[in-house]
Parts: C-alpha cells; sequence; structure tokens
C-alpha cells in the first residue's frame, strides 16, 4: 500500500466522520430558542384575532339589538294615537287617558327638553308606555301596570328622549322624535358609544270638525 493510498482513507474516513456527526449542543438550544419564539408569535396573533372577533360579534349583536328595539318602537309610534309626552301628571302610570294628550319641544339644538317617558294609544287600543330606567328601555302595554325591558343588559342606555308636537287636535299630524344616546360595553376595556336619533310621523292625522 503507498503513501497516497492511506491519505485516500485518510480523508475518506475523515468525510464519512463529519458527515455523520449531526447538530452540536448550542445548533440545537439556537434552533428551539427561534422555534419557542416563532410559536410565541403565531399564537399571540392567533389570540389576538380571537379576541377582536369576539368583540367585534358581540359589539354587532348589541347594536343589533338596539337598531331592533328603535325599530319596533318607530313602527308602533308611527301607527299610534293620542300622544302624551312625559309620565307625570295628569298621566300616571297604571291610568293612562286616551283623551290626555301633550306636546314636549326641544328646547336648544343640544337635544334639551323633552321627556323620558312616552304614553300613546296603539293600532290594537293597547295603553303603551315607552320609558327609561335603570339604562335600559322598557315598554308597557297595560298603562304602565307592567314594563319589560326592550335593551340587552350589556347595552347601557344613558339618555333617551322623545320630542312630541302636533298632539292637539288639528290639521296637522303628531310628529315624534326619538333620541338615544348610550354606551354598548363588552368587557372591561372595549367600550363603544352610539347615538341614535329617529322621526317618525303619525299616520292618522288629528282632524278637528273645521267651521
Amino acid at each position: 500500500m503507498n503513501i497516497f493510498t492511506i491519505k485516500d482513507a485518510v480523508k475518506n474516513k475523515i468525510a464519512r466522520a463529519h458527515r455523520a456527526r449531526g447538530f452540536s449542543l448550542i445548533e440545537m438550544i439556537v434552533s428551539t430558542t427561534v422555534f419557542i419564539v416563532v410559536m410565541l408569535i403565531v399564537v399571540g396573533a392567533m389570540i389576538s384575532l380571537d379576541t377582536a372577533s369576539r368583540k367585534a360579534r358581540a359589539i354587532r349583536v348589541a347594536m343589533d339589538n338596539i337598531s331592533a328595539a328603535t325599530d319596533s318602537m318607530s313602527r308602533n309610534l308611527r301607527m299610534g294615537s293620542y300622544y302624551h309626552c312625559g309620565c307625570g301628571n295628569p298621566l300616571t302610570p297604571g291610568d293612562l287617558d286616551t283623551a290626555a294628550v301633550r306636546d314636549c319641544p326641544m328646547t336648544d339644538t343640544y337635544g334639551g327638553g323633552g321627556d323620558v317617558c312616552l304614553g300613546f294609544t296603539s293600532q290594537q287600543d293597547d295603553r303603551v308606555i315607552y320609558r327609561l330606567k335603570n339604562n335600559r328601555i322598557e315598554r308597557s302595554r297595560d298603562g304602565g301596570v307592567s314594563f319589560i325591558p326592550l335593551t340587552a343588559p350589556e347595552i347601557i342606555i344613558n339618555d333617551l328622549r322623545f320630542f312630541v308636537s302636533g298632539t292637539l287636535q288639528n290639521s296637522q299630524q303628531p310628529v315624534i322624535t326619538m333620541l338615544v344616546r348610550g354606551t354598548v360595553q363588552q368587557g372591561t376595556k372595549t367600550v363603544t358609544d352610539f347615538n341614535v336619533e329617529t322621526t317618525v310621523g303619525s299616520r292618522t292625522p288629528n282632524y278637528s270638525s273645521f267651521p
């Protein structure tokens, strides 16, 4: 065996040793650390997206609830008659006098005036009252004897105002403007403010006898 054959054998043995060596401990630690960091970033992003999606769905459901409540109120008010703005004297809970009508105009450009309660006679001759109590909109169909809430607990109604004009018997149609201000709260960090305003006119004018 000559010297060149020995050198080639040594080189082949060294090459096979390098190929079979594998990763060192430092390489394993570095690769594992990089993998953990990447996974933490990915998992954190997925959790954030899921949380944001849940909050968006909850807020959408809450806003759908307030929209459904105001739409229902608008339809009933449009078909009603004998509007009485306010639940004080002469209108008392449990005794809605269909002959008692009362305007409550807006007193300034910031939504002053009006009242938080409105009573009227519905198309089915029910004595309906809408009011604000405990930060929720409530409805009564028996003249104020019993009330049921129209808005969900997570919807905080800070202000409900009714502005009514044209309730006295004349050739005009009664007009009711409803203003709702509040917040939708999901958890302790997500709070969304909202303002809803709608105006409806009664389909039945308060005609009186003309000379």
